[in-house]
This record gives C-alpha cells, structure tokens and sequence, in this order.
C-alpha cells in the first residue's frame, strides 16, 4: 500500500477527492499514509477542493426563567449533515472539551465556543455599597475532526446589566466574531493561524463601539484603537467574516463592519428595501453575500467593494415558480399564490445560510433544504429537532469539515489530535 504514495502528485490528486470522514480512516492504514494524509502541504489542497457546506449546526435554546436566570439558557448544538443522513446532539459532538460550550462560529473546518457556565469572581463592591460579581466564560478553538482544542480567557472589559443584581460580563463573550486562517495571514509564515475580534459598548463614548481583537500568534488581546459612532443595536450571535473583513448585523437595516489589518470600521446600508427582511449573511467565493426575502421571492446579494458599497443581485428565486419546480415544496403553493403573510405558526420556508453559492432553508417546523445555485439541485436533510414555540432559533452555522491543524503551541492546554471525530 505505501508504493501507492511514491508518487505524490497522483496520490493527493486521488485522495483530496476522499471526504474528511474518509480520509480519517485512511489515516489507519500505516504510519506512512497517516504521514502523507497529516501533511500541511495535502490538507491545504484537500480544503481548496471541499470548500462546500459538509453540514449545518444549529444553536437552540431552551427558555428557562426570567430575570438573571434567563441569561443562562440551556443551550444546544444540533449537527445536520449535508451529505448523509446524520444528525447530532450536543453530547456527541463536544464531549472532548472539559466543559459544556455554546458554539459561537465556524470557519474553514475549525469552531469557536465558549463556555456554557461562567467563573463567577467577586470583586469591589459599587459605590452603592453592592457587591459586584465578575463572569467569565472560557473561549474554546477547536477542530471536531481531530479533537485538537485550545482554550482561553476573553478580554475582561466591556460589561452589561443583568436583570435585578449587579453584575458583570464579558462582552467578548457574547459579540465576537472568529475566523480561521489555514495558510496563516503572514507573508512569512504559513502555518495556521486564527483571530477573534470582539465588539463592546464603548466606555468613553454614548452610542459608538470599540473593538478588541485576539491574536492566536502572539496569544494576547489588543484594544483597538478604533471607536465607531453607531447607535445601531448588534443582532446577536449575527456576525461572520470574509478574509480580513468581519460583520455584525444590527437591528436596522445596516450591518458594522470592521476591517481586522487596518482596523477601520464602517456601517453599510444592507441590500433592498427596508421593508423586505434580511434572512442572513453568507461567503461566497471569498465575496460577502446578503440574502433578503420577501413574500414572492428570496434574493441573494453580493458585495466585492467597500470603499463604494454598492450591492449587487447576484440570484433571485421567484418562489411560486421554484416551489412548483419541486415537488417537495408543492405544499407551499397554496399560501404563497394567494400572497399571505408569513405567521410564526403556519408553515412557511425561512432562509437559514449561504455558503459557497449553497442556500439552506426550513420550511416549518422540521423540513431542512439545501438548495446549490451551481446544480440548481435541491436536497432535502435529515433534522432532529423542530422549531416551535418552546425554542427560539439561532442562525444556522454552515461548517466543511477539515483535518487542518489549529497549529497549537506546545505546552498550550489542549487535547492530542485524534481521528475519527465528526
């Protein structure tokens, strides 16, 4: 079997077109080809071939109590897989991390979570004589397909107000986005790198936002010194990036975004018009896509300049025309030929992600899509969970597995690197 890897060009042309799934076991056939397979050289062609959503992750919360209480959801992941039938629970799929976590992001094969429960420190009391209770949450990079993880602590600045005790929590936590560089973001390195930027109320400044920003290279946060003047509220967990560039929807029609080598923010009108509802961010071909919906079509965007941030459509669905192309959706007709509005209770199709030029989309309350603008193919996915009135759902979290490494330093706290994870 090892004569088969003397020719190196044939042998990573065959097996980059394997699955990460597969190629982990592959990776059990000898020392040489778990070797040749754990080669940055062939990862790096492996992921510019499987750059295509492997699966999707949804981030559910259970509500459970009001006031402090409520802060502390019981939150899940539920795992979707695009190209087979599988579908996972929390348990499974970080149960080699020390803790709970609540996925925050995903990029380039890698996943960034925090810690489910905080560490809870008691510092000086306020002016007002009441103590004051610190929350912490841990930050965890890892890579499910190799079981690779890194921990850290967030920056402990920004803080917001839970109901009725005074307390303090770190922003970062909550607002962050996180992107994975697995070539490195250096023009004297390739190894593997990642950053976090966070967003936070600025503490000098009504209505404006500052950023901090983790580098894995040196392992310390930075205070930018950028500070926004934007009274715009950020949607939560809302935020992805594209290459250097990262974004948070806001409540409004706009989006902040934050540029992490020259760090310089800006606020961007989002694409049509304000009436219409923007389902959600994507990446596409290393471009930033908006898709927007209406009640008879569903339009993606695409923005390539943000110096003049001008949109432009790239694919529009009619969506009674697309729904008779497809017998799956036939049921949908009905309403949508007599143009009624969405309800929260009726049956209705939710634009969830796009990436890589894949749309997902639900169709209430448990029928997942996936829909490719190259193939114009639409596949229907196995889900888990439903969508009702007991869970408010979070934005879907496209993920293409890898077994990139996280590049973690020796002596980091971290777990060996292992197969066969997702």
């Amino acid at each position: 079997m090892s004569d088969f890897l003397r020719n190196r060009d044939i042998a990573t042309e065959i097996l980059s077109r394997l699955s990460t799934k597969e190629l982990g076991s592959a990776r059990c056939v000898s020392k040489a080809w778990n070797s040749f397979i754990s080669d940055p050289a062939f990862l790096r062609i492996h992921s510019q071939r499987w750059t295509c959503p492997s699966a999707l992750f949804f981030v559910i919360r259970e509500r459970s109590g009001a006031g402090f209480r409520s802060y502390f959801h019981v939150k899940k992941a539920i795992y979707i897989g695009l190209h087979d039938s599988s579908s996972k629970g929390q348990e499974s799929l970080f149960r080699f991390l020390p803790e709970r976590v609540v996925l925050m992001a995903s990029s380039n094969g890698i996943l960034c979570c925090r810690g489910m429960v905080p560490s809870v420190r008691i510092k000086n009391c306020d002016p007002d004589g009441e103590p004051r209770l610190e929350l912490h949450f841990m930050i965890y990079v890892c890579n499910p397909a190799t079981r690779e993880w890194v921990a850290f602590e967030p920056l402990r600045t920004g803080n917001s107000s839970v109901a009725f005790e005074p307390v303090r929590i770190s922003s970062v936590a909550q607002y962050f986005g996180f992107t994975f560089y697995p070539n490195g973001f250096l023009a004297n390195t390739t190894k593997p790198c990642f950053k976090l930027v966070g967003i936070q109320n600025s503490k000098t400044l009504s209505n404006s936002y500052s950023f901090v920003i983790y580098l894995s290279v040196t392992k310390e946060w930075k205070t930018s010194e950028e500070v926004l003047c934007c009274d715009y509220t950020i949607n939560q967990n809302k935020v992805i990036s594209v290459g250097h560039m990262f974004h948070w929807l806001t409540m409004a029609h706009y989006m902040i975004t934050f540029d992490v080598e020259k760090e310089l923010s800006a606020v961007i009108k989002l694409p049509g018009p304000e009436l219409e509802s923007v389902e959600c961010l994507g990446n596409s071909e290393g471009y930033l896509h908006c898709v927007t919906a209406n009640l008879t079509e569903i339009q993606v965007w695409i923005l390539k300049d943000y110096c003049k941030p001008e949109w432009t459509l790239k694919h529009k669905l009619d969506l009674v025309e697309f729904c008779r192309g497809h017998t799956e959706l036939n049921h949908l007709l009905p309403r949508l030929e007599r143009r009624e509005p969405e309800t929260d209770t009726g049956v209705n199709l939710v634009a969830l992600a796009f990436h890589e030029e894949i749309l997902c989309m639900l169709v209430k309350p448990e029928k997942l899509f996936s829909y490719s603008f190259n193939t114009r193919k639409l596949s229907s996915h196995c889900t888990a969970f439903a969508v009702d009135d007991y869970f408010q759902r979070y934005p879907a979290i496209p993920y293409s597995d890898s077994l990139t490494s996280i590049n973690v330093p020796e002596g980091d706290q971290t777990s060996g690197a292992n197969s066969n994870g997702i």
